[in-house]
């Protein structure tokens, strides 16, 4: 039965006795109220409303405080006051109209005891739907940051973190199943031991295997997909097929009591790895130093442990696997670029290496940005994914470069290989010419009817050894004129002159020692490329845009089309193709063009032109800078932290 308080006049509350069983207790004023109705179980108030109104306001603020929920407040007022009183009085549970007989007593008394325990009853649901609600949110969390998470160990890290954080243990080990064969179920499997975690103790972890079966906690969880929970892990079950190793405790003075070990499934079902959760403790702040603390802090995991970390195992099995297939993924797309790199470079032999030099160069800049605390370079950063996007749009820079003729790609001299043969061959059979006519003009010096000279015959062969020797320095003007160096005037002149000179071919009809086209290129100042040729080569940079363009990539990814597309512009708007300026260009643009420029200056493996020291090589660079066609603080930079040196032979 009900506790029984009256506070206020008896016998304006009570007429006759009270109920059987009941012994009501008078108070004199909330303060006394508070006090007796600690300690019991279930306790009914009758309080008349003189009483109520002389501390309305503390009685409604402690009723609004949920002040003493296991009792029942009920107002005693004359039956024509009982709707004002109610009114007036909003925080009482009920109002009666008074005195109160003994009959409408035990009635009221037994209402009491089921109306607490009601509110009893509904107060543990919603504890224990918010207590739901919590996990849910949490858990909700958790997944987000799980999906979140792209890099493969931190994804594990978190994983582990996150199990121990909602069930308050205080260590964990993380394992997962490594399939050696093709397929699910296939080939030969193992337990990879990929991580641990400690509060107490420093876990001095190395990666390591074992095997796949049921002699291991880990493993029989792997094998079985079943939840292991054991109370104390040295003293499993009786009849377990696995063992616990106390290895670990004993070198370290560790004591394992609790675990609970779960599977991570993955959305097909399959156990892809293992949570082993150890010692979960009262107090998550709880260091288990020395041992003997662990008997005292150290409890069972409980049944909502198991529930939370299948549900978290679960999201991280995906999110693990999700994150493994999106880096199978990026191993393949790198895979692809490098053989696209190599499909380019084979075309170009020549420039082998090239593109991988210039995304070392490249990624080593945008890198260095990070120790860079002053100037105009102090905040720019460049994320994992941007560095990512920066390394890929280097190595494919030269990509258009398969719609530029080969002939033109590898040109090494002015002249094409079989054009230098054809000229070679011409002057050949321009000096067996000269011999042939000397030794006809010989014959008819015989055949003339009387004995010739000798002088007359040392006259022809000295104009024979004249007009050979002509023709041997014309030859080696046009082969020295052919060389990518510079073109000395009188080299330019000796081929020049050519253009005025002719002989007689088979047929007998007068032909030019080097046709318009041969003196054209042979007059080209500087390198080996005329201007159609030229543009034909920069036409490269156009193509690779309209190649990459051609690519659905993904968000981190979208920018390598326009970073190649400017990397050989320049801050004055002299570069091409478009003759950008320097608001234009975009930072990965510009780094990527100090490091293309500075790999072809020190470049050795290229025949049309000499490798120059890196001295040499920078100091250009500093030249161009300070005719503002590069970015002279990333120059500064690529200096200062050497970042030419990762491409220096080792």
């Amino acid at each position: 039965m009900a506790h029984l308080l009256i506070w206020g006049t008896a016998r304006d509350i009570l007429s006759g006795p009270a109920a059987a069983g009941a012994k009501p207790q008078s108070v004199a004023s909330l303060a006394a109220l508070q006090q007796a109705v600690d300690g019991h179980d279930v306790t009914l108030v009758l309080a008349d409303a003189a009483s109520l109104d002389a501390e309305r306001d503390e009685v409604a603020a402690w009723r609004k405080a949920d002040g003493a929920p296991n009792a029942l407040l009920v107002a005693v007022a004359r039956p024509e006051e009982a709707d004002e009183v109610a009114g007036r009085l909003a925080f009482v549970d009920e109002v009666e109209p008074g005195p109160l007989t003994p009959a409408r007593l035990r009635l009221k008394l037994e209402r009491a005891v089921e109306l607490v325990h009601s509110r009893r009853a509904i107060r543990q649901l919603e504890t224990a739907l918010g207590r739901k609600g919590e996990e849910l949110s949490t858990l909700n969390r958790i997944g987000v940051a799980l999906s979140a998470e792209r890099d493969l160990e931190k994804l594990l890290e978190l994983i582990l973190s996150k199990s121990r954080e909602i069930t308050d243990a205080d260590a964990g080990s993380l394992y997962l199943v490594r399939r050696l064969g093709e397929g699910k179920g296939n080939g030969h499997e193992q337990l990879s031991f990929e991580l641990a975690q400690n509060d107490t103790v420093d876990v001095p972890f190395e990666k390591s295997t074992m095997p796949l079966d049921e002699t291991s906690i880990a493993g029989y969880v792997a094998v079985t997909g079943r939840i292991v929970n054991v109370a104390d892990a040295y003293r499993p079950p009786p009849g377990s097929p696995f063992r616990i190793s106390r290895a670990f405790d004993e070198k370290s003075g560790y004591r394992s009591k609790s675990m609970l070990v779960v599977p991570m499934r993955d959305h097909e079902n399959a156990v892809i790895g293992v949570v082993q959760l150890i010692n979960k403790k009262r107090s998550p702040q709880a260091v288990l130093r020395p041992a003997s603390l662990v008997d005292e802090e150290v409890v069972s995991f409980a049944s909502v442990d198991e529930d939370l970390v299948s549900s978290l195992a679960s999201q991280a099995a995906v999110a693990f696997e999700n994150a493994r297939l999106l880096e199978d993924i990026r191993g393949l797309f790198d895979s692809f670029v490098r053989a696209s790199v190599t499909a380019i470079e084979q075309r170009d032999p020549t420039t082998s290496g090239h593109s991988g030099r210039v995304a070392e160069l490249t990624v080593g800049l945008a890198e260095s940005l990070e120790s860079v605390a002053t100037g105009p370079l102090a905040g720019l950063r460049l994320n994992r994914d941007q560095l990512r996007e920066l390394r890929y749009a280097a190595l494919l820079h030269d990509f258009g470069k398969v719609g530029v003729r080969e002939k033109v790609l590898i040109k090494s001299k002015k002249l094409y290989y079989g054009q230098i043969q054809a000229v070679e061959q011409r002057f050949a059979f321009i000096a067996k010419s000269l011999e042939a006519e000397g030794l006809r003009r010989k014959l008819e010096l015989l055949s003339a009817g009387r004995p010739a000279t000798s002088d007359e015959l040392a006259a022809l062969d000295a104009e024979y050894a004249r007009r050979r020797a002509e023709i041997e320095r014309l030859l080696q003007a046009v082969l020295a004129a052919n060389e990518p160096s510079v073109l000395e005037h009188d080299t330019l002149d000796s081929v020049l002159e050519l253009a005025k000179r002719t002989f007689v071919d088979w047929h007998g009809e007068q032909q030019p020692f080097l046709s318009e086209r041969e003196i054209e290129a042979l007059s080209i100042r500087k390198g080996s490329l005329s201007e159609e040729e030229r543009l034909e080569i920069e036409s490269h940079v156009s193509h690779t845009y309209e190649f990459l363009s051609q690519i659905p990539w993904t968000g981190e990814f979208c920018h390598i089309p326009e970073i190649t597309w400017a990397h050989h512009e320049k801050l004055d708007g002299s570069g091409y193709p478009r003759g950008l300026l320097a608001p234009a260009i975009p930072l990965q643009s510009r780094m990527m063009a100090i490091a293309d420029i500075y790999d072809a200056l020190v470049a050795w493996d290229r025949p049309y032109k000499r490798a120059v020291s890196v001295e040499h090589a920078l100091a250009i660079l500093e030249d161009e800078a300070r005719s503002g066609k590069l970015d002279q603080d990333l120059l500064a930079l690529f200096v200062s932290a050497r970042v030419y040196e990762r491409t220096l032979p080792r």
